[in-house]
């Protein structure tokens, strides 16, 4: 089954290596990477000259946000199956979970999984998060860096744009379950992601969703 792995990039010069090293030592080779670099201000462009073989790199002159971004990644995509990336680490097994769950759920459009988190300033601190499904009723409890989905499902929906800081990515799910399309998660946890990392302001983010959960009729906490 050929995935196509789409990856938003924006000053990541500390982790983008180890992201892609992830993503290349998959147990089923990928289709294609897809980066963008969303006009990063480090060194995070000379780190992806280097894998320039690897990836299929498309640079932003300015800053669009991962929004614009994953549309932008989503419609070059060529496999069947488009998996969503963050700057996160990757274990090899996630391809084959990805695969298996889609050739064994013929019904079902969008995939999940749990996932283990580290503590940034703490590495040696880990704990898992559960693949936990979503009633589309209350907040959003899919992690999205573990989700991977039909092509199908770009086709016929995209990322809201309202923000350079936020992807939005709650109401592109909502927007693919109001469509019926079917979800399905795997427990194992086939990423590893850094908590705690506070380089970006996130209130103005959270404060957006908040107001867009209303539109869509749902209360949250947040």
């Amino acid at each position: 089954m050929k995935i196509s792995y789409v990856l938003p990039v924006y000053n990541e010069q500390n982790t983008i290596n180890q992201c892609l090293k992830g993503l290349l030592k998959q147990e089923i080779k990928p289709h294609e990477i897809i980066v963008i670099n969303d006009a990063s201000t480090d060194f995070t462009a000379n780190i992806l000259s280097s894998f320039c073989d690897d990836i299929t790199l498309i640079t932003n002159k300015t800053r669009k946000g991962a929004a614009y971004c994953r549309n932008k990644g989503n419609k070059m995509a060529t496999g069947k199956i488009i998996a969503v990336c963050d700057v996160d680490f990757y274990l090899p097994e996630r391809s084959k979970a990805i695969s298996v769950f889609f050739k064994n759920n013929k019904d079902k459009s969008i995939f999940y999984s749990g996932l283990e988190c580290r503590d940034s300033y703490n590495p040696q601190e880990a704990w898992k998060v559960d693949a936990f499904a979503w009633d589309f009723n209350s907040k959003c409890p899919i992690s999205h860096p573990t989700v991977a989905y039909r092509r199908c499902v770009s086709d016929e929906i995209i990322y809201h744009e309202d923000s350079i800081d936020t992807d939005l990515y709650e109401f592109f799910l909502l927007d693919a379950h109001r469509k019926g399309y079917l979800f399905g998660g795997c427990q194992d946890p086939l990423m590893i992601k850094i908590e705690g990392d506070t380089r970006r302001d996130r209130s103005e983010a959270r404060l957006l969703k908040i107001e867009k959960y209303k539109q869509y009729k749902i209360k949250v906490n947040m």
